[in-house]
């Protein structure tokens, strides 16, 4: 399966294990709830789509590489007891409480969630002496003498042999009580996720060249390359240019760790780099340069690749003008909520307005800080936790000076109209991006894929759906019944044969 499938099959599988019947009790008795174990090759995403489960079901989440762990770590450190039995004292050995389940306990203390998933990376590369000690985990999630508390799902994952010389293989009695999936590198799954966490376009579009970069890793073929590799260049990529420094040459084989792959994509980004300074994403978009465009020969006689840097230089603009907007839209939704909850407890006016107002912060702060101490909290929303806080701090000072929460409604009325420009100005924007690549490169393969980028980009799509129906209506036509993606791979081929 690849990495999505394992996702909702995960989800599930949590959702029925934490299920309870009328009475309180498991719908699936604790004892066959069976571990589930992933394995698949590195740097697929297993540990990312484990924080996702835990952050759309709103469990908690612990998690631990186990090759840092001795066995004195997992299990706990023995302690001399003295115990009666049958009238005699004797001194037996018990443990300390594992840190592994101390950790469990301490989120469920600190979250207030009684539910969660315990993600154990890496789990079939532990040294030989913790080993005994994992398998009888897995099978009775007991480590030493203490249990991981009920309504916690184990979640483990570990690479096959072919990809790491540490794996030690699972007896069957073992793999006979864990719930087994195998997830392969699937790009077309990848790039659905590489869209929605805005992932570098030149990274983006050069895999819509050569996908067989994606995953490179071979038994006999030196280096490697990984779909983390990818988001990790990806990120460094976006920081060097945010600062103004040059990318050399060097920097792609740190992350690409495989030659030809690092020297290929190197060769594309200067072509990205060439058509980033000379094209001008915002004035396509606001309708401004198309008139130019059409009229030159330069670029419908690009080559095909070049064409590809500027139809994914568009895609860029139009994700990052549709997360404002939705970024926009969640932070007025915050803010009416926040002021509702000022109207329901009577607090409409002076120190009482104020103290409220503190008080409900200082909630929404600590509640931001429990879910990112556990990762359970996106970049996104702590950015939009701060402007919404700096927001309400601007609203108390204005009350002080008006009457009770006219502040606050003034602020609402201010974000509303931020919040409709935006949604005029990404409408705007996505209409004359197809209108671009429509009278300049034609209806072809630019098209299907600046179409696609928009469509399976969860914001972008929305707004088609929503604001240019008759557009979206069109390009779900054209898309099915156009032009194939296997017409596409074969277009690309030919031009890279021809250079």
């Amino acid at each position: 399966m690849n990495i999505q499938e394992a996702k909702e099959e995960i989800k599930k599988t949590v959702k029925a294990y934490t299920a309870r019947t009328e009475t309180g009790t498991f719908c699936i008795p604790v004892k066959r709830q069976r571990p589930v174990l992933l394995i698949g090759p590195p740097g697929i995403g297993k540990t990312a789509i484990v924080e996702q489960i835990a952050r759309e079901c709103s469990l908690g989440l612990v998690s631990y590489t186990m090759t840092h762990h001795t066995r004195q770590s997992a299990i706990g450190l023995p302690v001399l007891r003295q115990r009666e039995f049958q009238g005699k004292e004797y001194t037996v050995t018990a443990y300390t409480m594992s840190e592994i389940i101390a950790s469990v306990y301490a989120q469920i203390e600190q979250s207030g969630c009684h539910e969660g998933i315990l993600f154990l990376d890496e789990i079939n590369c532990v040294s030989e002496t913790l080993m005994p000690a994992m398998l009888q985990f897995l099978q009775y999630k007991t480590f030493g003498s203490h249990r991981l508390p009920e309504g916690w799902v184990i979640v483990a994952a570990g690479n096959p042999p072919s990809y790491n010389r540490s794996v030690r293989e699972f007896d069957t009695v073992t793999l006979d009580r864990v719930k087994r999936m195998e997830v392969e590198p699937d790009l077309e799954v990848w790039k659905r996720y590489a869209l929605v966490r805005g992932l570098h376009p030149a990274v983006l579009s050069f895999l819509d060249l050569r996908p067989e970069c994606f995953y490179v890793m071979e038994a006999g073929r030196k280096g490697f390359v990984t779909g983390r590799g990818w988001e990790d260049l990806s990120e460094m990529l976006f920081t060097l240019e945010g600062l103004g420094l040059s990318v050399e040459e060097v920097l792609f084989g740190q992350y690409l760790q495989e030659e030809e792959t690092a020297r290929t994509f190197a060769f594309y980004y200067r072509l990205y780099e060439k058509w980033n300074r000379r094209i001008h994403p915002e004035r396509i978009l606001m309708g401004e340069y198309l008139e130019e465009a059409e009229h030159s020969g330069e670029l419908p006689g690009l080559p095909f690749d070049e064409r590809l840097c500027i139809v994914w230089l568009l895609l860029q603009k139009m994700h990052h003008m549709a997360e404002d907007f939705r970024e926009q839209e969640r932070l007025t939704k915050s803010l009416q909520y926040f002021t509702d909850g000022l109207k329901q407890k009577g607090k409409l006016e002076g120190t009482g307005l104020e103290q409220a107002c503190i008080e409900g912060l200082e909630r929404r702060k600590k509640g931001v800080l429990v879910r990112k101490e556990y990762g359970l909290l996106e970049p996104e929303e702590e950015g939009r936790e701060k402007r919404l806080a700096q927001a309400i701090q601007s609203c108390m000072e204005r009350a002080r000076n008006t009457k009770g929460l006219r502040a606050f409604r003034d602020r609402i009325d201010m974000e509303r109209k931020r919040e409709e420009e935006q949604q005029k100005e990404l409408t705007s924007a996505l209409k004359n991006g197809i209108d671009f690549v429509c009278k300049v490169f034609g209806k072809g393969q630019e098209l299907v894929i600046l179409l696609t980028g928009i469509l399976e980009h969860p914001d972008t799509g929305q707004a088609m759906r929503e604001e240019l129906p008759g557009e979206y209506q069109r390009a779900a036509v054209f898309l099915n019944g156009g032009l194939k993606e296997e017409v596409l791979r074969e277009r690309i081929l030919e031009e890279n044969a021809g250079k």
